[in-house]
Protein backbone atom coordinates (compact mmCIF):
# COMPACT_ATOMS: atom_id res chain seq x y z
CA UNK A 1 0.00 0.00 0.00
CA UNK A 2 1.32 3.43 -0.91
CA UNK A 3 2.14 6.14 1.60
CA UNK A 4 -0.63 8.33 0.22
CA UNK A 5 -3.16 5.53 0.55
CA UNK A 6 -5.09 5.81 -2.68
CA UNK A 7 -6.22 2.22 -2.07
CA UNK A 8 -8.12 3.32 1.03
CA UNK A 9 -10.43 5.60 -0.91
CA UNK A 10 -11.35 3.20 -3.72
CA UNK A 11 -14.24 1.90 -1.62
CA UNK A 12 -15.95 5.26 -1.81
CA UNK A 13 -19.17 4.10 -0.14
CA UNK A 14 -17.31 3.11 3.02
CA UNK A 15 -15.23 6.29 2.85
CA UNK A 16 -18.33 8.47 2.55
CA UNK A 17 -19.85 6.78 5.61
CA UNK A 18 -16.66 7.41 7.56
CA UNK A 19 -16.47 11.03 6.48
CA UNK A 20 -20.11 11.61 7.35
CA UNK A 21 -19.51 10.03 10.75
CA UNK A 22 -16.61 12.41 11.42
CA UNK A 23 -18.65 15.36 10.20
CA UNK A 24 -21.67 14.38 12.31
CA UNK A 25 -19.63 13.63 15.41
CA UNK A 26 -17.77 16.93 15.25
CA UNK A 27 -21.00 18.80 14.57
CA UNK A 28 -22.73 17.23 17.58
CA UNK A 29 -19.77 17.91 19.82
CA UNK A 30 -19.37 21.52 18.77
CA UNK A 31 -23.05 22.44 18.81
CA UNK A 32 -23.33 21.36 22.46
CA UNK A 33 -19.91 22.04 23.95
CA UNK A 34 -20.10 25.69 22.91
CA UNK A 35 -23.38 26.06 24.79
CA UNK A 36 -21.78 24.75 27.97
CA UNK A 37 -18.66 26.88 27.66
CA UNK A 38 -20.61 30.00 26.81
CA UNK A 39 -22.65 30.20 30.02
CA UNK A 40 -19.43 30.36 32.05
CA UNK A 41 -20.02 27.82 34.83
CA UNK A 42 -17.08 26.62 36.90
CA UNK A 43 -14.16 25.07 35.02
CA UNK A 44 -14.73 21.61 36.49
CA UNK A 45 -18.29 21.51 35.15
CA UNK A 46 -17.12 22.57 31.69
CA UNK A 47 -14.32 19.99 31.65
CA UNK A 48 -16.58 17.18 32.86
CA UNK A 49 -19.33 17.97 30.37
CA UNK A 50 -16.80 18.17 27.53
CA UNK A 51 -15.29 14.82 28.45
CA UNK A 52 -18.63 13.05 28.75
CA UNK A 53 -19.85 14.61 25.51
CA UNK A 54 -16.76 13.38 23.69
CA UNK A 55 -17.27 9.90 25.15
CA UNK A 56 -20.89 9.88 23.97
CA UNK A 57 -19.98 10.99 20.46
CA UNK A 58 -17.20 8.40 20.17
CA UNK A 59 -19.63 5.72 21.33
CA UNK A 60 -21.96 6.72 18.49
CA UNK A 61 -19.54 7.01 15.56
CA UNK A 62 -16.51 5.03 16.75
CA UNK A 63 -17.39 1.73 15.05
CA UNK A 64 -17.78 3.56 11.73
CA UNK A 65 -14.87 5.99 11.51
CA UNK A 66 -12.84 5.46 14.67
CA UNK A 67 -14.39 8.51 16.30
CA UNK A 68 -11.53 10.95 15.85
CA UNK A 69 -13.49 14.27 15.77
CA UNK A 70 -10.12 15.96 16.19
CA UNK A 71 -7.35 16.60 13.62
CA UNK A 72 -4.73 15.99 16.32
CA UNK A 73 -6.10 12.48 16.88
CA UNK A 74 -6.21 11.90 13.13
CA UNK A 75 -2.57 12.87 12.64
CA UNK A 76 -1.62 10.73 15.65
CA UNK A 77 -3.30 7.70 14.11
CA UNK A 78 -1.72 8.62 10.76
CA UNK A 79 1.71 8.77 12.38
CA UNK A 80 1.12 5.30 13.81
CA UNK A 81 0.52 4.08 10.28
CA UNK A 82 -3.05 2.96 10.76
CA UNK A 83 -4.53 5.26 8.13
CA UNK A 84 -2.89 6.85 5.13
CA UNK A 85 -2.43 10.46 4.17
CA UNK A 86 -5.32 10.89 1.74
CA UNK A 87 -7.92 9.56 4.16
CA UNK A 88 -6.45 11.64 6.98
CA UNK A 89 -6.81 14.80 4.89
CA UNK A 90 -10.44 13.95 4.11
CA UNK A 91 -11.09 13.29 7.80
CA UNK A 92 -9.71 16.69 8.78
CA UNK A 93 -11.82 18.42 6.13
CA UNK A 94 -14.95 16.67 7.42
CA UNK A 95 -14.08 17.61 11.01
CA UNK A 96 -13.52 21.24 10.03
CA UNK A 97 -16.86 21.45 8.23
CA UNK A 98 -18.61 19.84 11.19
CA UNK A 99 -17.01 22.37 13.51
CA UNK A 100 -18.17 25.27 11.37
CA UNK A 101 -21.76 24.04 11.15
CA UNK A 102 -21.88 23.22 14.85
CA UNK A 103 -20.61 26.69 15.71
CA UNK A 104 -23.19 28.29 13.44
CA UNK A 105 -25.97 26.29 15.11
CA UNK A 106 -24.72 27.23 18.58
CA UNK A 107 -24.61 30.87 17.51
CA UNK A 108 -28.15 30.68 16.17
CA UNK A 109 -29.74 29.18 19.28
CA UNK A 110 -28.19 31.64 21.77
CA UNK A 111 -29.73 35.08 22.10
CA UNK A 112 -27.59 38.14 21.45
CA UNK A 113 -27.29 39.15 25.09
CA UNK A 114 -26.04 35.72 26.19
CA UNK A 115 -23.72 34.93 23.31
CA UNK A 116 -20.51 36.46 24.74
CA UNK A 117 -17.60 34.96 22.76
CA UNK A 118 -19.43 31.71 21.95
CA UNK A 119 -16.86 29.66 23.84
CA UNK A 120 -13.98 30.82 21.65
CA UNK A 121 -10.63 29.67 22.99
CA UNK A 122 -8.56 32.68 24.00
CA UNK A 123 -5.36 32.31 26.05
CA UNK A 124 -5.16 33.74 29.54
CA UNK A 125 -4.03 37.34 29.32
CA UNK A 126 -0.84 36.66 31.30
CA UNK A 127 0.36 33.81 29.08
CA UNK A 128 2.75 34.15 26.16
CA UNK A 129 2.10 32.26 22.94
CA UNK A 130 4.92 29.79 23.65
CA UNK A 131 3.40 28.98 27.04
CA UNK A 132 0.00 28.30 25.49
CA UNK A 133 1.71 26.18 22.84
CA UNK A 134 3.44 24.13 25.53
CA UNK A 135 0.23 23.46 27.43
CA UNK A 136 -1.67 22.51 24.28
CA UNK A 137 1.20 20.25 23.18
CA UNK A 138 1.37 18.38 26.49
CA UNK A 139 -2.38 18.00 26.95
CA UNK A 140 -2.93 16.79 23.39
CA UNK A 141 0.00 14.39 23.72
CA UNK A 142 -1.78 12.84 26.71
CA UNK A 143 -5.10 12.69 24.87
CA UNK A 144 -3.70 11.06 21.73
CA UNK A 145 -1.57 8.63 23.76
CA UNK A 146 -4.70 7.55 25.61
CA UNK A 147 -6.58 7.13 22.33
CA UNK A 148 -3.82 4.95 20.89
CA UNK A 149 -3.39 2.88 24.05
CA UNK A 150 -7.04 2.05 24.71
CA UNK A 151 -7.57 1.07 21.07
CA UNK A 152 -4.46 -1.12 20.80
CA UNK A 153 -5.73 -4.70 20.57
CA UNK A 154 -2.29 -6.04 21.50
CA UNK A 155 -2.41 -4.60 25.01
CA UNK A 156 -3.46 -7.07 27.70
CA UNK A 157 -5.86 -4.62 29.35
CA UNK A 158 -7.80 -3.66 26.23
CA UNK A 159 -11.51 -4.33 26.60
CA UNK A 160 -11.44 -4.10 30.39
CA UNK A 161 -13.30 -0.79 30.38
CA UNK A 162 -14.96 1.72 28.11
CA UNK A 163 -12.58 3.14 25.52
CA UNK A 164 -14.84 6.16 24.79
CA UNK A 165 -15.10 6.93 28.51
CA UNK A 166 -11.33 6.65 29.00
CA UNK A 167 -10.78 9.07 26.13
CA UNK A 168 -13.43 11.47 27.39
CA UNK A 169 -12.08 11.46 30.94
CA UNK A 170 -8.57 12.15 29.66
CA UNK A 171 -9.98 15.34 28.12
CA UNK A 172 -11.67 16.16 31.42
CA UNK A 173 -8.45 15.62 33.37
CA UNK A 174 -6.42 17.85 31.07
CA UNK A 175 -9.02 20.60 31.01
CA UNK A 176 -9.48 20.60 34.78
CA UNK A 177 -5.72 21.12 35.05
CA UNK A 178 -5.39 23.94 32.54
CA UNK A 179 -8.76 25.31 31.43
CA UNK A 180 -8.12 28.54 33.32
CA UNK A 181 -5.17 29.18 30.99
CA UNK A 182 -6.12 27.36 27.79
CA UNK A 183 -7.73 24.01 27.02
CA UNK A 184 -8.60 23.39 23.40
CA UNK A 185 -6.79 20.08 22.70
CA UNK A 186 -8.51 20.17 19.33
CA UNK A 187 -7.83 22.58 16.45
CA UNK A 188 -11.39 22.48 15.14
CA UNK A 189 -12.76 23.12 18.64
CA UNK A 190 -11.04 26.50 18.32
CA UNK A 191 -11.58 27.05 14.61
CA UNK A 192 -15.38 27.10 14.40
CA UNK A 193 -15.97 29.77 17.08
CA UNK A 194 -13.04 31.79 15.74
CA UNK A 195 -14.69 31.99 12.32
CA UNK A 196 -18.19 32.71 13.61
CA UNK A 197 -17.13 35.32 16.19
CA UNK A 198 -14.07 36.61 14.29
CA UNK A 199 -11.82 36.05 17.31
CA UNK A 200 -8.30 35.07 16.24
CA UNK A 201 -6.18 35.87 19.31
CA UNK A 202 -3.08 33.64 19.08
CA UNK A 203 -5.21 31.22 17.10
CA UNK A 204 -2.23 29.54 15.47
CA UNK A 205 -1.20 27.92 18.76
CA UNK A 206 -4.46 25.97 18.79
CA UNK A 207 -3.42 24.30 15.56
CA UNK A 208 0.32 23.96 15.98
CA UNK A 209 0.35 22.81 19.61
CA UNK A 210 -2.26 20.03 19.31
CA UNK A 211 -1.05 18.84 15.89
CA UNK A 212 2.56 18.52 17.03
CA UNK A 213 1.38 16.94 20.27
CA UNK A 214 -0.56 14.38 18.26
CA UNK A 215 2.37 13.64 15.95
CA UNK A 216 4.73 13.22 18.90
CA UNK A 217 2.29 10.92 20.68
CA UNK A 218 1.91 8.85 17.52
CA UNK A 219 5.65 8.48 17.07
CA UNK A 220 6.16 7.70 20.75
CA UNK A 221 3.48 5.04 20.73
CA UNK A 222 4.58 3.52 17.45
CA UNK A 223 8.25 3.15 18.29
CA UNK A 224 8.37 2.99 22.10
CA UNK A 225 5.10 2.33 23.92
CA UNK A 226 3.19 0.16 21.48
CA UNK A 227 3.67 -3.53 20.88
CA UNK A 228 2.04 -4.02 17.52
CA UNK A 229 -0.38 -1.25 16.77
CA UNK A 230 -3.78 -2.26 15.53
CA UNK A 231 -7.01 -0.41 16.26
CA UNK A 232 -9.97 -2.31 17.59
CA UNK A 233 -12.38 0.12 15.95
CA UNK A 234 -13.05 0.69 12.29
CA UNK A 235 -10.25 1.06 9.78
Amino acid sequence: MSILGHEEIKDYKTLLKQLFAEFLGTFLYMSLCLLVGNVEPDFTAVALSNGLLIAAVIQIIGPISGGHINPAVTVGVLTCGHIKLVKAVFYIIAQTLGSLLGSIVAYAVIDDNSRHNLGATVPHIDLRADQVFGLEFIMTFILVAVVLSVLDSKRSNVGLGSAPLAIGLSVTACQVSALFYTGSLNPVRSFGPAVVMNIWTKHWVYWLGPILGGVTAGLTYRFILGKRFHLVLAT
